[in-house]
C-alpha cells in the first residue's frame, strides 16, 4: 500500500486512505475492531491481518483485509486468506475500493469525501516529510540483538562469492552511469513564479510545468477544488429531494393531513423509501437538512409538509 497515504486515526496507526475509510465505516456503526492486532503463521510466511472485527461479547467475528486495486496482490491475499481458514477456521475477507463503494452508499458522507479528509488531514504523511512523530519508529532504536543480528547478516553475505560480485557490481555501475552522465547535461533557467494556493513566490525550470510552491499546496488545492464541486453536487441533490417532497405533498395532501402523531414514522416511510430508490439518500438526518435547512427529525418534517399544505 502506498504509505504516502499512512497516518494515525484514533491513536492507530493506518497505512492507507482505504484503511481509513473502512475504519470511518466501522466506527459509524458502532462496530468493534482492532487493527494488526496478532500475527498467524501460514507455514510458508508469517502474517499480519489488517482489521480484526468482534461482536458485542468481544467475539472474533472475522478478519478484514483492506487492499487497493491491485489485482495481483488481491489475488495473492485471497491465497493467503484461504489459508487461514483452514488452518485457524477463522472467517476472513478482502474489501478494496470497490467493496467500499457499496459500503459508503449506507452513510451520509461519501467515500470520496472521506479519502479527502484523509488526505488533508494533519495527522497523516502525504505530502509531508517522512520523519518525527509522523514515522512509526519515531524514537525507537534497534535493541543489542537487532543490531548483531543485522551485522552477522551482512557479513554472511559479504562472505559469499555471488552476492559480493552482485553487490560490487551494482556500486561499480553506479559510478559508471554518474561518470558517463558528467558533461551532458543541459543547463535550464530557473524562473520564479507565484504558487497557485498560498501566493507565495517560488522557484523552478522554466521547462517545469510546477504551479505550486509545495506537494502539500498541490494537494490543498485539489481538495478545494473537490470540496467545492462535491458542495455544489449536495447543494443539487438538496434542491431536488426538497421539490420531490413538495410535489409529493401536494399529490398526497389528503394522506398528510390525516397522519396522526403516534404513526409519524411509519406514515412517512413511503416518501422516505421514494426518496433513497430516487435519490441514493437513506439517512433522514440528510433529508431533513434538504428540506427544512437543518438537521431535524420526522415530527418536524410532518409540521413543515403539514404547514405547506396550508399555506397553498
Amino acid at each position: 500500500m502506498n504509505r504516502g497515504y499512512s497516518g494515525y486515526y484514533r491513536e492507530t496507526f493506518l497505512r492507507s486512505s482505504y484503511e481509513y475509510a473502512y475504519a470511518r465505516y466501522l466506527d459509524y456503526f458502532g462496530i468493534k475492531w482492532m487493527y494488526e492486532e496478532r500475527t498467524y503463521n501460514l507455514g510458508y510466511k508469517d502474517y499480519k491481518p489488517d482489521f480484526f472485527i468482534y461482536d458485542k461479547q468481544n467475539t472474533l467475528i472475522k478478519i478484514v483485509e483492506v487492499k487497493q486495486r491491485n489485482l495481483k496482490v488481491i489475488i495473492k491475499t485471497k491465497k493467503d486468506l484461504e489459508r487461514l481458514k483452514s488452518m485457524y477456521g477463522i472467517s476472513a475477507e478482502i474489501v478494496s475500493y470497490e467493496e467500499l463503494l457499496l459500503l459508503y452508499k449506507e452513510l451520509p458522507m461519501s467515500l470520496t469525501s472521506t479519502l479527502s479528509h484523509w488526505i488533508d488531514s494533519e495527522e497523516t504523511t502525504i505530502n509531508k516529510k517522512w520523519e518525527g512523530s509522523l514515522n512509526p519508529h519515531f524514537n525507537r532504536k534497534h535493541n543489542e540483538n537487532t543490531k548483531k543480528y543485522i551485522s552477522d547478516k551482512t557479513r554472511e553475505r559479504w562472505k559469499d562469492p555471488f552476492l559480493r560480485n552482485k553487490m560490487l557490481a551494482g556500486s561499480l555501475k553506479g559510478a559508471e552511469a554518474v561518470k558517463a552522465k558528467k558533461g551532458t547535461w543541459i543547463k535550464v533557467p530557473r524562473v520564479t513564479r507565484v504558487c497557485e494556493f498560498c501566493e507565495k513566490a517560488f522557484s523552478t525550470l522554466d521547462t517545469s510545468v510546477q504551479r505550486f510552491c509545495s506537494d502539500i499546496c498541490g494537494g490543498k488545492y485539489g481538495f478545494k477544488l473537490a470540496t467545492a464541486a462535491y458542495t455544489k453536487n449536495r447543494q443539487n441533490v438538496h434542491w431536488r429531494i426538497r421539490s420531490y417532497v413538495l410535489d409529493w405533498t401536494k399529490k398526497n395532501s389528503e394522506y398528510v393531513e390525516n397522519i396522526p402523531n403516534n404513526r409519524i414514522k411509519s406514515s412517512l416511510q413511503p416518501l422516505l423509501n421514494d426518496i433513497a430508490n430516487n435519490y441514493d439518500v437513506n439517512d433522514i438526518r440528510v433529508v431533513t437538512i434538504a428540506v427544512l435547512g437543518e438537521q431535524l427529525g420526522r415530527k418536524e418534517l410532518l409540521k413543515f409538509l403539514k404547514d405547506a399544505l396550508n399555506d397553498k
